[in-house]
């Protein structure tokens, strides 16, 4: 396994559970990524890595990330940096090791630079998104994920007979 802690990466943790949806999100503010969905949420590893990328897309995810923090996750250097936004706002900076200590084992090893995305996609394709396109179609893919998430809601809520 090659070693890539020296390269930048910029991601984007959150508990939002669905990665299509987290994809969608993405597309839609602008935002190229490859999203993985996890156990405990989803990671959405930017394309764009340049200096401020994550702060921007870390404030507008958490913007419709209702009541959810969002966690952005930048190495430069070899050196990880973990950032909580929520509402739109910078909420605080926490140490790297801190704030992922009770994440996923992949979510460590992306972030670490052991594994990188195209890694995890070889060996778990099911569990990756891209998230690319136009602002319309990730516009209307939110809104196909919001009508079957209303509709899988709905059965679970009705009662048996």
């Amino acid at each position: 396994m090659a070693d890539h802690s020296n390269e930048d990466f910029t991601a984007i943790f959150s508990p939002i559970p669905n990665g299509k949806v987290k994809a969608a999100l993405c597309q839609l503010n602008g935002f190229a990524a490859s999203v993985l969905e996890t156990a405990a949420g989803t990671l959405a590893i930017l394309d764009d890595t340049s200096e401020g990328r994550g702060a921007k897309a870390g404030e507008v995810v958490s913007v419709y990330a209702r009541d959810m923090h969002v966690m952005v996750l930048d190495r430069r250097g070899g050196q990880l940096s973990a950032d909580l936004y929520y509402a739109g706002h910078h909420v605080k900076s926490l140490p790297a090791g801190l704030a992922l200590s009770d994440a996923p084992g992949v979510v460590l090893s992306l972030a670490s630079g052991a594994q990188t995305i195209d890694d995890i996609t070889q060996t778990h394709p099911d569990k990756v998104f891209r998230a690319q396109g136009s602002r319309w179609s990730a516009f209307w893919q939110l809104q196909k994920l919001g009508r079957e998430g209303r509709k899988e809601l709905a059965k679970r809520q009705a009662p048996e007979h």
